[in-house]
């Protein structure tokens, strides 16, 4: 075991988290084993798990952290190291669920929103992450999805019976656009609620509060203006209770908050004042009108609500902003006290109520100082007033002040002593006092739960402390993560059955090594060196690897031979490396200075790339290689393209497209001679090419631009046999999944209008929907990563609850589910390729049921055959197999992480 396993295992948090969790056991191989290690000890640097959202369920606490690999999870703990685990890995993966919008119901249930699908680039749009609601009682088993979003609420409320929220539907058009939903806490019992036909929610300033059995909502009218709306999914109960002036002006009613048998809010007072005061409603048109002529506080206007009275930071003309309360009524609106006499106003925030007393903080002109009241000017007093101005006053900072039955509680600093450190007021004293010593900053009082308080540090993890005197106890650390060797830039090819990888030099972080395995420890070993130059003496940082021919090539640059970024040849035995080309295709933005590298395209026996021509510009010339000088030939010169070249392999020939401009693209193709490397699209050709299949000798392709219907063409290769399809309405191919070819049918990715994602197919002539539909209405999950196998199509696409699974789809027939997560819950957060294990084998891929974390799985297209091939991470945590997945041998290497080892290079045998 290395040094790093047992620092691991000494810190224990992550094993004792594995421990708690069950798992399955599905049949299925179970010899997946670690090959190499290529780095030891931890990773360097401090990790930040900032643990937050902490609610106390009884049984259980509950909270969210971000362990470093599964991204911002939900945790449970009982305040002790061996008690805390991850609770359930809703997006297996990294950046992970990110559950927030947490909101306590009244049977003591949590709802709370999280994402279900991670967008990327080459599934769906990036940015456009799909969400869901849930409910939880703090256990696995006891959290459901209930209802599809394609983006988090906007609000939130408990009603009895559930919850009501503001979210679109994935049919609802504009990006403030939103719904008013109900869901009673069960997967089937999520429904909209009708609002009156003028009323128009914001996603985005929208405001809710519970009253009764209805809920009332700020909404938009058709004219822009703002108005109050009641609704309570009766027709009868659903009316608009008042249109809130300015009527055209888009100032937005804020902070509805229920008081009682009443709903406080701030909005734009009557007359054309402009100015916000508050208002209150009692379910009726009559009783929803303005009622006290005081404005919010600028930097804070929320409302702290205890035994029938509302506190708040109020701003009057005369006072600034200062403490006021309200029982909802104009005689019971009063000013507390003027903290600080005249406009500057003591900005009060962070009402707590403890006892009798209401704390709060406010500014006084010695600094932020402790306050409690009674609700009136002579019975509110400065906590520690006998101290003013005294070096060991304490300066709360702001955060959340927590009470027990006893005691008050905040973290603060004194003049003399800026060590952060967690306070004490008891419920018959005036003083605050120390009981801490220093704490780690930044640190936050979380909450009160079994007897201690609980405080969360963004870089220490979770602590406990008994409220009464001592040093915090550090319940959770930040375990060390084991370094890595595996990351996203590097690179794996076969070679003759053997294994080469990129692995950077620990010495130069910018420079790559070349290694080479066969499958064991001992085996796995750096392959000599790339060496060029007249004695064979400048060492090479090899790239982009790529075998043609059983020859390795890859891309390197050499500034001590003044070579600029190449392709070369390797001989495994002697280690020397001969130069194939100079002036390897980059195109260089801005932004990314290496955005469109241009990596080999193998195309049967040889390999097509792009180089930059003698002015030493963007790439513009075509070549060909088989791996060696010889056979390294400049194919066409002058394409001059705008930007990267998309090549697009049939047999054996070569289709690309040459971008000319941001909107229109020429096709070409070559057969690996001069002569035969020609333009096949004419002249007067003005759309763009973003993706093609081949089918047979022949390669299907899609033009079009921006939102307008695609047109689909092919091409045999020769000008004249280049021509259009016709327009496919409702097609959704994308550069990464254009479709693929069964039979003589093309299958590619198609919707209509906002319907439910289709797969279509089209025999050249017509297109048609095959049967089946995936997802719910409007979804932007689409079938991705279309493959054959077999005779049928594997590919990833949503289940009505909108998360993905791995389907199968016969020609001409309906999808069957191959694999799916648990309670309609996604199996990917981002759908990987499928990967082939051999010629005839099952198909390999990364997933999770639910049950276990992201794990590597196999299928031969069937439900049966479709089963996890490795568990290599225990319980609920995830070793995340990843790319390159690469078929050497008579194994499948791929990298895969463990709580011990980090992310390295590990082999699944083939039967």
């Amino acid at each position: 075991m290395t040094l790093k396993s047992v620092k691991l295992l000494l810190a224990g948090v992550l094993a004792l988290g594995m421990a708690c969790g069950g798992k399955s056991t599905p049949e299925g191989p179970r010899d997946a084993y670690p090959v190499w290690d290529g780095q030891t000890g931890d990773r360097p640097g401090k990790r930040t798990s900032a643990p937050r959202d902490l609610m106390d369920l009884g049984t259980t606490l509950l909270f969210t952290q971000d362990d470093g690999v599964h991204g911002r999870e939900l945790w449970t703990t009982d305040g002790s190291a061996q008690g805390t685990a991850m609770m359930v890995d809703l997006l297996p993966g990294l950046p992970g669920s990110e559950p927030d919008t947490f909101t306590r119901a009244d049977d003591g249930s949590v709802y709370f929103v999280a994402r279900t699908t991670y967008a990327s680039d080459t599934a769906i749009p990036r940015g456009a992450d799909t969400f869901a609601l849930f409910r939880t009682r703090g256990t696995a088993e006891s959290t459901t999805l209930l209802l599809a979003l394609p983006h988090r609420p906007g609000f939130l409320v408990t009603a009895s019976g559930g919850v009501y929220l503001s979210a679109p539907d994935f049919t609802d058009s504009g990006e403030d656009a939103a719904s008013l939903w109900f869901s009673d806490g069960t997967p089937g019992g999520s429904r909209k609620v009708a609002l009156p036909p003028d009323a128009r929610l914001s996603l985005k300033d929208s405001s809710a509060a519970t009253l009764g059995n209805a809920v009332l909502v700020t909404a938009r009218t058709s004219v822009g203006g703002w108005q109050l709306v009641r609704a309570d999914g009766t027709m009868e109960g659903t009316r608009r209770l008042a249109l809130l002036p300015p009527y055209g002006n888009v100032e937005t009613p804020r902070r509805l908050t229920t008081l009682g048998g009443q709903v406080l809010f701030w909005a734009q007072a009557l007359g054309g004042l402009s100015r916000r005061v508050l208002w209150h409603s009692d379910g009726t048109e009559e009783g929803t009108v303005p009622f006290a002529d005081i404005a919010p506080d600028r930097d804070q206007d929320s409302f702290f609500v205890r035994d029938g009275m509302a506190f708040f930071s109020g701003e009057d003309p005369l006072t600034g902003s200062e403490p006021w309360r309200t029982d909802g009524t104009t005689q019971g609106t009063a000013l507390i006290a003027d903290l600080i006499p005249g406009t500057a106003g003591s900005h009060p925030t962070t009402f707590t109520r403890q006892g009798f007393y209401v704390y709060f903080t406010a500014r006084t002109e010695v600094g932020t100082r402790l306050f409690r009241t009674l609700g009136a000017e002579e019975n509110t007093t400065r906590v520690n007033v006998w101290d003013d101005g005294a070096q060991q006053t304490p300066q709360p900072t702001g955060g959340r002040m927590v009470a027990t039955v006893d005691a008050l509680f905040f973290l603060a600093t004194t003049q003399a002593d800026t060590s952060l450190r967690l306070w004490r007021v008891g419920a018959t004293t005036a003083g605050a006092t120390a009981v801490s010593g220093p704490l780690s900053v930044p640190m936050s009082l979380e909450i009160p739960a079994r007897g201690v308080l609980y405080l969360s540090s963004l870089e220490d993890g979770l602590w406990t402390h008994n409220g009464m005197t001592g040093p915090a106890t550090q319940v959770v650390p930040p375990s060390p993560l084991p370094a890595d060797s595996w990351e996203g830039a590097t690179e794996a090819v076969d070679l003759g059955g053997t294994l080469y990888f990129t692995q950077r030099d620990p010495t130069r972080m910018d420079t790559w090594r070349l290694w080479k395995s066969d499958g064991t420890a001992a085996g796995t070993v750096q392959a000599k060196t790339p060496v060029a130059g007249e004695f064979n003496h400048v060492q090479l940082s090899p790239e982009m690897l790529t075998v043609v021919n059983g020859q390795l090539l890859f891309a390197a640059m050499s500034p001590e031979l003044q070579v600029p970024y190449s392709l070369w040849s390797y001989d495994p035995a002697s280690g020397n490396a001969t130069r194939l080309v100079t002036s390897l295709g980059r195109w260089v933005t801005a932004t990314d200075p290496l955005l469109f590298t241009s990596h080999p395209v193998k195309v049967g026996r040889q390999a097509y790339f792009m180089v930059a021509g003698k002015d030493g510009g963007s790439p513009d010339e075509l070549w060909k290689t088989d791996g060696t000088e010889a056979g390294t030939v400049r194919l066409k010169a002058g394409l001059a393209p705008y930007f990267a070249t998309n090549f697009m392999p049939v047999g054996s020939r070569l289709f690309f497209a040459v971008n000319k401009s941001a909107t229109r693209a020429e096709l070409w193709t070559s057969d690996g001679t001069e002569a035969g490397t020609v333009r096949l699209t004419a002249p007067e050709f003005t759309s763009l090419i973003f993706g093609g299949a081949a089918m047979g000798d022949r390669l299907f392709f899609w033009t079009g631009q921006g939102s307008e219907t695609l047109v689909l063409w092919k091409s045999d290769g020769t000008p004249e046999g280049t021509v259009p399809v016709g327009a496919m309405p409702g097609a959704q191919p994308t550069p990464a999944d254009p479709g693929v070819a069964l039979g003589d049918a093309l299958y590619f990715p198609c919707g209509f209008g906002q319907g439910v994602p289709q797969l279509c197919r089209t025999d050249g002539q017509v297109m048609n929907a095959m049967t089946g539909t995936f997802g719910p209405e409007g979804t932007p999950l689409r079938p991705n990563h279309l493959t054959v196998q077999d005779g049928h199509l594997l590919f990833w696409a949503a289940t009505p609850t909108n998360g993905y699974a791995l389907w199968r789809a016969e020609p001409g027939g309906a999808p069957t589910l191959l694999m799916q997560a648990r309670a309609g819950m996604s199996a990917v957060a981002t759908p990987g390729p499928l990967v082939r294990s051999r010629p005839g084998g099952p198909f390999l891929f990364a997933a999770s049921d639910g049950t276990s974390g992201l794990e590597l799985w196999k299928t031969d297209g069937t439900p049966g055959g479709t089963v996890r091939a490795a568990d290599i991470a225990p319980g609920l945590l995830s070793s995340a197999p990843g790319w390159p997945m690469v078929p050497s041998g008579d194994r499948v290497y791929f990298p895969a992480w463990t709580p011990t080892e980090g992310r390295e290079l590990w082999a699944l045998p083939l039967p």
